[in-house]
């Protein structure tokens, strides 16, 4: 008997010196975020190319793959595989630029430009590596429960809708651009349009460059044409709708902030929810007419207030564009496979068809069993018979069993729901 006691206290001792984080991960059964590899997750072409590369070694957080991508322009970072699309459509861009600085024409009309009083402001997420390592990375945890009261509204909204406000609604955002010269900024919306980019990209490298041949081109009096003599050979280069892209590049960014306000209040979404939304500065001005846009199609769909107030407690960048990409991932869904009856937020977006079904849509690329995970799948609010993740990247081998077995449906890599 004193054997036995001793021997249990021996293994008691040898498992206390082990590292006890370990132990408890390994009685938990979670799985812990992977590193992947680049290749398995986006295509060759996406990953090589004559002016970047991106890193073989991918980390995974909070449910988004980092890419690294270095390019002859800079290293930057692409949080999940459409932001890694934009990014490599962008350094063709910035190769197209770099040859058109060098073009006779472009030497001439530099050389009759004034001094440009405009600055980028384009920022966070696509900063150079080196940046963005000082930066916070949490960005919230997609599949987890958001708490949304008055006061978190009423915080997220502090401007009142002067024209002072609007102004700073369109520059203190990532991807703004402040523009003091009249015309100016339409002439810089018009080479995004022909490079094929979003105005108001949030790669600083990019934005800078697209401000000084715009200035040049504006400035010294030469039409984009003569300078820009060669498009990109890529379209549909920002992720949104075909809509989104001709709006965000025809129309100025007031008008476009005017528009969207407009839509949500014929959407009758109350104005503190909407004017909260509107002053996120983590949407850009692509992002949040995306977004509304998406609302808007979903005509008829009770509970799209609850999806603008989720929208409007973003707090990083990162967490906002999930929400849009959900937006438009049940605007397809709405349009193409069934209509879509109600919306609600209570974290994720959740939505439910004319026949009941419940549809959760998760703009994601890779979800391990982790503990977050877990609770979702299991929570008993999201529990009912029919009832579907849509999801645009894939499941481990272990979240797919744990899913089936809660009785969830997951539709894996699909871009229409079906």
């Amino acid at each position: 008997m004193r054997a036995r006691t001793l021997s249990t206290l021996a293994i008691t001792l040898f498992m206390w010196s082990l590292d006890v984080g370990a132990i408890a991960r390994a009685q938990s059964g979670f799985e812990a975020p992977p590193v992947l590899k680049a290749s398995d997750l986006a295509p060759p072409t996406m990953l090589n190319g004559p002016r970047f590369t991106v890193d073989e070694r991918v980390q995974i957080a909070n449910l988004l793959p980092r890419f690294v991508v270095r390019s002859d322009f800079g290293v930057f970072e692409a949080h999940g595989r459409d932001m890694l699309g934009v990014r490599v459509i962008e350094v063709g861009a910035l190769e197209q630029l770099e040859k058109t600085s060098k073009t006779e024409e472009f030497l001439r009309a530099a050389g009759t430009a004034a001094a440009r009083p405009v600055r980028a402001a384009a920022n966070m997420v696509m900063n150079p590596v080196e940046t963005v390592k000082g930066a916070p990375a949490a960005i919230g945890r997609f599949f987890d429960r958001v708490e949304l009261g008055a006061k978190s509204i009423a915080g997220a909204s502090k401007t009142e809708g002067t024209t002072a406000d609007k102004t700073a609604a369109v520059t203190k955002r990532v991807g703004g651009v402040t523009a003091d010269v009249l015309g100016y900024e339409q002439e810089r919306r018009a080479l995004a349009k022909r490079l094929g980019v979003d105005p108001y990209t949030t790669n600083h490298v990019l934005s800078e460059k697209m401000n000084d041949l715009a200035w040049v081109a504006f400035s010294g009096r030469v039409g984009l044409n003569t300078v820009v003599a060669v498009v990109v050979p890529f379209s549909m280069a920002i992720s949104a709708t075909s809509i989104t892209n001709d709006m965000v590049w025809d129309m100025k960014p007031a008008d476009l902030l005017n528009l969207d306000e407009q839509k949500l209040k014929d959407m009758g979404i109350p104005q503190d929810r909407a004017t909260a939304l509107l002053h996120n500065q983590w949407y850009s001005i692509t992002a949040l007419t995306s977004l509304v846009n998406s609302l808007e199609t979903l005509k008829g769909a009770e509970g799209r207030d609850q999806v603008v107030a989720f929208a409007a407690a973003a707090a990083t960048e990162d967490r906002a564009r999930l929400i849009v990409a959900a937006a438009e991932m049940l605007a397809r869904y709405h349009t193409t496979v069934a209509p879509i009856a109600q919306v609600s937020a209570p974290g994720p977006i959740v939505a439910r068809t004319k026949s009941g079904a419940m549809i959760v849509p998760a703009p994601l690329d890779y979800v391990p069993w982790t503990e977050v995970v877990a609770k979702f799948a299991l929570r008993p609010d999201l529990k009912m018979k029919d009832r579907t993740v849509w999801l645009t990247g894939t499941l481990t081998p272990r979240a797919r069993q744990e899913f089936a077995a809660a009785g969830w449906t997951v539709l894996e890599n699909s871009t229409t729901g079906r």
